[in-house]
């Protein structure tokens, strides 16, 4: 049964799953414990148990967290003057700005060679492919949307966006290179920008290639035979007694 809800106990409830993203997304499921979560939040572990019943709902609950956040926000860009798609792959990148820690999260998520199953996210994560294949289909036509996948899609930006931010800690010690810093993030989003022209225009020529293909089927060929395949006549004889 769920505890009674109340402002404080959803307050509470709210910053142990705020510290949990925080501590899922640097040690991932594995490597994480309640104990660590409660130290961050300032409670005792029985008051986690209290909200959360095990590990595995604390970290579905972090997820869903995560992906209701991200659909809203893509939900809000499609109401965008400009490109729809420039405009959900806007707010990709400043959910990675403001939720560093949301974004690591779902990249140890993706990678999790057995990733826990999350019922929570599985709505709003839908919401999320419909809204890009919708904005796809604006953008590239009908046609040639068949060709780009929504899901294809959205895995190549977000995977592209992912490690830029996931891989800031390493990529400022070996390189002193800030991926978060502003002109960083700046020159990100015009990466973004153009992998989206690059990925539709790839999607427009493979459906033109379809549609030639369909007009230039082979057909059995007209006019006079080869020389392979024509019977020559054969000379007559020429009788010796003429």
């Amino acid at each position: 049964m769920d505890p009674p809800s109340t402002p404080q106990g959803e307050a509470r409830r709210d910053e142990i799953i705020s510290q949990a993203i925080s501590v899922f997304g640097e040690s991932g499921f594995g490597g994480a414990r309640i104990d660590d979560v409660a130290e961050r939040v300032g409670i005792r572990r029985p008051s986690i148990l209290y909200h959360f019943p095990d590990k595995a709902a604390l970290y579905s609950a972090a997820i869903g967290d995560v992906v209701v956040d991200l659909a809203h926000r893509v939900d809000l860009a499609q109401n965008a003057p400009h490109d729809r798609l420039d405009s959900i792959a806007d707010a990709w990148v400043d959910f990675m700005i403001d939720r560093p820690n949301a974004a690591r999260l779902l990249l140890r998520q993706m990678i999790d060679a057995n990733p826990t199953p999350i019922e929570s996210a599985a709505a709003p994560t839908q919401r999320l492919i419909e809204a890009i294949g919708s904005a796809i289909e604006e953008q590239a036509g009908p046609a040639a949307a068949k060709a780009l996948d929504a899901a294809e899609f959205s895995l190549v930006l977000a995977s592209t966006s992912l490690v830029w931010v996931a891989s800031r800690s390493a990529v400022v010690g070996a390189l002193g290179f800030d991926t978060l810093s502003a002109a960083a993030v700046q020159r990100h989003r015009r990466t973004l920008h153009s992998l989206i022209r690059q990925l539709i225009a790839a999607s427009q020529e493979a459906q033109r290639t379809d549609l030639e293909g369909e007009v230039k089927s082979p057909q059995r060929p007209h006019g006079p035979r080869s020389s392979l395949t024509t019977d020559k006549a054969v000379p007559e004889k020429v009788s010796s007694n003429a």
